[in-house]
């Protein structure tokens, strides 16, 4: 019998859970709001490609959670939404890095990927990929600049996917080596579904307790002002 693996990305303003069955998408619920619905519309969605199967999370077999980077919001509740399920049903958590996912919204046949993720001002979370999806640069914060990733063009063609592909390509100095697909999206579970049957038939597995997501850099709040008459 074939394992049930639930992918739950959450990282951007899109909601995304997918239902897989031995490395093949079964059902897949998404939907991207601007102002992060995820509290609502995360358990919603699991709920519907279960059902939609007859199945229950006792059904299934792991929990597969896009661990970021991305947004701290959306990071939080994914990871809570993953790690209660796995406690409650006593089974592994499989932790995929987001730009990994990103990286899979795209199939060329030579060059390399740079996977993105916007982040603030001229600023992207980014790694880079064979095309074989080999990581060759880890996830890491980076500022746009108009010769970013400009010796990357000496290896062949660059391609540039995730929601960081404007950003990038209003900056950097154009090039016939860079490539902008126009079918980029944000983050989805239906991308997680190959790499999380390879980490449960590897057993690549977390340790829920301990587990938390990567935001890559460390969350920033508002500084509150200063009261002068206190000062």
């Amino acid at each position: 019998m074939l394992s049930h693996l639930l992918c739950i990305e959450t990282t951007t303003t899109q909601c995304s859970v997918a239902l897989c069955e031995g490395g093949e998408l079964s059902s897949l619920a998404q939907s991207n709001h601007e102002n992060y619905h995820h509290a609502q519309l995360l358990h919603m969605y699991i709920d519907k490609v279960l059902s939609k199967h007859n199945l229950k999370t006792s059904d299934l077999a792991a929990i597969a959670l896009s661990s970021g980077p991305g947004s701290y919001t959306g990071l939080r509740i994914g990871a809570a939404a993953a790690k209660g399920l796995c406690y409650g049903n006593d089974i592994p958590l499989i932790a995929i890095p987001t730009l990994d996912i990103v990286a899979r919204e795209i199939s060329p046949s030579d060059g390399h990927i740079i996977a993105t993720l916007d982040a603030r001002r001229d600023e992207v979370y980014c790694a880079i990929y064979t095309h074989e999806y080999q990581s060759v640069q880890p996830p890491s914060p980076h500022v746009i600049t108009s010769n970013s990733f400009a010796e990357w063009t000496a290896k062949g063609p660059v391609y540039f996917v995730g929601t960081g592909l404007e950003k990038c390509e209003k900056t950097i100095h154009q090039n016939t080596q860079f490539i902008f697909p126009k079918d980029s999206s944000y983050p989805s579970a239906a991308h997680m579904v190959k790499q999380a049957q390879d980490a449960f038939e590897k057993q690549v597995f977390e340790d829920v307790a301990y587990f938390d997501v990567d935001y890559l850099k460390a969350f920033q709040t508002t500084p509150q002002k200063k009261n002068v008459l206190g000062q």
